[in-house]
């Protein structure tokens, strides 16, 4: 099966979709509400499908053609004849960029169909589809592009659909009158603009290294440079490429921080919740911030020559004393550990989540650091399928409090006239806010479909065997086990502390959420979402469920030494047999080019035993114990409140950001606004000095060069002609004596000439 030449359709289904929605489906929703948006959003949909449909048939004709990865030429994008330089526009198909194609569409199919019932009767309903397939478009030139300037172009692509997305209901305001979503999109803007200008100066230092910006052509001249200890010249200095590379990763580090919301850029992500929740999945849970964890894996071998590199000493690659893999790693445990203390302070529902999806980065990119880079990949695939589900059930959850506040509001308070809540009833509904976990409680009754779910997204986030995150958590937790030295150990340490959190937060937001009595009349009458909402909920299910199964390690060491000696692994390992073809430091292990730690490849008994044991410790603290018979109201203070860990809930970046970061980008940007663009370049220069010297030289021309030029010139000839005329008119006398005395003159003349000239 050849299925390859259909590559370009990844971009051609969302793309067309992004068209449909913008041209035609506004039309649609605004005759037709309920037809227009069935069509606008069924349609988006199909297009999310197609594109998983082309990735499933690309994975079927990689393995028809034994694992060997293609590269789909569309046209030649920048091509610079003089100098030999060219840079394709093409697709890049390997078993790394084709199951990140099959995750990112198999998801966000799930999350478009989720969203018809989700953004039913918003107003900007078709802009929210075209703005999930432009996401989509945009993420599939990141995962799919055979360069690292078209991964930097779907990378920027991605951000600007951040930032739509996030302030789509940008004319929201809070009680005092602030434009939160707003903001919360200029704060994902600004601190996303710094990691991009790491990665701007790495692309910069790797094409002045190596000519090129290709994955192939860089990778392989790298190898080759290290395997024979050849320098490269850059600013006129010689360099080893250990050192070059180890410049590049750190500014990779840098890049993927902003992007996968690692310390200290990981202040956007909580408030990107701003947006709906579909955008929360999509693209701040499932996708576009797993960006910089595929940029470290498919960089695996400027990685491992940098690790490599500082082993050896050689000069300049490392960075106090540490490797810039070593410097990936502490970065990842220590966002991890960090981002899990803070979730236990938030009461929002989407918050909570959003700081435990930082947590969960950071164990994906503390394992692309450690050098586990099937275990990160791993990860990132099972965690797009747990956390999308937690995600989506937690908007089913605040769409259910939103119905029973509405159901309160319409039947159980009185009314005026013009159909408005009177007295107490009217501020209720101004304050009450459907994501505050406080006003929840007793919802397992009320929504039963929608608790089920939750509870299998919790597991596989606590990693309870034998759900999805039990397999990848462990995984990750085992390499930094087994590995001997310092960082392994303390990014073993600092990963298990946050693994122990992670149970713990949960446990509190689903005591909160699902157990006890309701705290608010709104939960009292909550109701379950539609079918629409429910059935992808279900599938993300079965998914959190049996996605271990993707990378199924074996029982015991000689389970899999029996099988590699048969050759035959079975349902074991299969990611990583998968992965392998796409990771070329396994081959250079091999080779001996280089030493990637290794990752066991059988269950460690010792390190599942500990982090099940503490996850279900964890829990059992949280439901049995502090959380036990509280909170019983929505105004009673959380039994954290007390303690220490309260105090990460104000954390000098969050304060450091919104005090001082997004207020000082607004001020910027009004004086850009009011004082450059409009004092300055409109007033002043387009009137006073573009207008003014305009008309200045317009009068010039008219009332000078026209009237004493031109006019001039034609008058004074008119007048010279006159002079002559008159002059010549002497001599008109009308004698003949005078014409004879003339002809007389004329001869001696010429007599004269020809006489004196010989």
């Amino acid at each position: 099966m050849n299925a390859f030449a259909l590559a370009p359709l990844l971009l051609v289904f969302p793309a067309v979709g992004v068209l449909f929605n913008t041209f035609v489906g506004r039309r649609l929703v605004q005759s037709d509400r309920k037809t227009g948006e069935m069509y606008a959003g069924w349609f988006a949909s199909l297009m999310a499908f197609s594109a998983f449909v082309v990735a499933v048939l690309l994975f079927f004709s990689l393995r028809s053609h034994e694992f060997h990865a293609e590269t789909v030429h569309m046209f030649d994008w920048i091509v610079v004849p003089s100098a030999g330089f060219a840079i394709p526009w093409a697709i890049q198909v390997d078993t790394l960029s084709v199951a990140m194609m099959m995750m990112v569409t198999g998801v966000s199919t799930l999350i478009h169909i989720y969203a018809i019932g989700y953004m039913h009767g918003d107003p900007g309903f078709h802009r929210f589809f075209a703005y999930l397939n432009l996401f989509l478009f945009f993420m599939l030139i990141l995962v799919s592009g055979s360069t690292y300037l078209m991964l930097f172009v779907g990378w920027e692509g991605v951000g600007l659909c951040s930032y739509l997305l996030i302030g789509f209901w940008f004319d929201r305001q809070n009680e005092e009158g602030k434009a939160m979503n707003a903001d919360a999109g200029r704060k994902a803007f600004i601190v996303n603009r710094v990691g991009d200008f790491a990665m701007v100066l790495a692309m910069i230092l790797l094409f002045l290294a190596f000519k090129s910006l290709d994955f192939g052509v860089i990778f392989g001249s790298a190898v080759e440079l290290f395997a024979h200890g050849e320098m490269v010249t850059l600013f006129g200095v010689e360099m080893s490429i250990g050192a070059v590379l180890t410049a590049v990763t750190f500014l990779f580090l840098l890049g993927a921080a902003g992007k996968s919301a690692q310390i200290p850029f990981y202040v956007w992500l909580p408030d990107a919740m701003a947006g709906p929740t579909p955008v929360s999945a999509l693209i701040h849970a499932a996708t576009m911030v797993t960006a910089g964890v595929y940029l470290m894996v498919r960089s695996n071998v400027l990685l491992e020559i940098a690790r490599q590199s500082t082993l050896d000493g050689v000069a300049g690659a490392s960075i106090l004393g540490l490797s810039s893999p070593d410097w990936i790693a502490l970065t990842g445990a220590a966002t991890a550990v960090l981002a899990g203390l803070i979730a236990f302070t938030q009461f929002d529902i989407k918050k909570v989540l959003a700081y435990s999806t930082v947590s969960q980065l950071g164990f994906m990119v503390a394992a692309a650091g450690m050098g586990a880079y099937v275990a990160a990949m791993f990860h990132l695939i099972t965690h797009a399928f747990f956390k999308a589900l937690l995600f989506l059930s937690s908007g089913s959850v605040i769409h259910g409090m939103e119905h029973g506040h509405h159901h309160v509001h319409e039947h159980d308070h009185g009314h005026d006239a013009h159909g408005v809540p009177e007295g107490d009833a009217h501020h209720e509904a101004e304050k009450f806010d459907p994501q505050d976990m406080r006003t929840m409680g007793g919802l397992r009754h009320k929504m039963p479909i929608t608790f089920a779910v939750y509870m299998v997204g919790t597991l596989a986030l606590a990693g309870i065997f034998p759900f999805a995150g039990f397999w990848s958590k462990d995984e990750i937790l085992a390499h930094a086990s087994t590995n001997h030295g310092a960082i392994f150990t303390t990014v073993y340490i600092l990963l298990t502390i946050a693994a122990f959190c992670t149970a713990f937060y949960m446990g509190r937001q689903i005591k909160m959420v699902f157990f006890g009595s309701p705290r608010h009349e709104a939960a009292k009458h909550a109701s379950e979402s539609p079918p629409v909402m429910t059935y992808p909920l279900i599938v993300l299910a079965a998914l959190s469920l049996l996605g271990g199964l993707l990378n199924f390690p074996f029982f015991t060491e000689s389970a899999y030494k029996a099988a590699k000696a048969a050759h035959n692994f079975g349902i074991n390992l299969g990611l990583e047999h998968w992965l392998e073809h796409s990771i070329l430091t396994f081959a250079l292990t091999e080779e001996g080019v280089v030493h990637m730690p290794h990752t066991p490849t059988w269950i460690q008994m010792n390190v599942a035993g500990i982090s099940t044991i503490l996850a279900l410790v964890a829990l059992a603290l949280a439901l049995g114990v502090v959380y036990r018979k509280r909170p019983q109201t929505a105004t009673e203070r959380d039994p954290l409140q007390s303690t220490p860990i309260w105090w990460f809930a104000i954390l000098p970046f969050e304060w450091f950001y919104m005090h001082t970061v997004v207020p000082g980008f607004k001020w910027l940007a009004r004086w850009l606004a009011e004082v450059l663009d409009g004092a300055f370049w409109h007033d002043f220069v387009h009137d006073n000095v573009i207008r003014d010297l305009f008309v200045g030289f317009a009068n010039f021309a008219s009332n000078v060069l026209d009237a004493n030029g031109v006019d001039g010139l034609v008058n004074g000839s008119g007048r010279l002609t006159h002079a002559v005329g008159s002059v010549l008119r002497k001599t008109q006398t009308g004698y003949v004596r005078n014409y004879a005395l003339g002809v007389f003159l004329g001869t001696v003349i010429l007599l004269a000439y020809f006489i004196f000239a010989n």
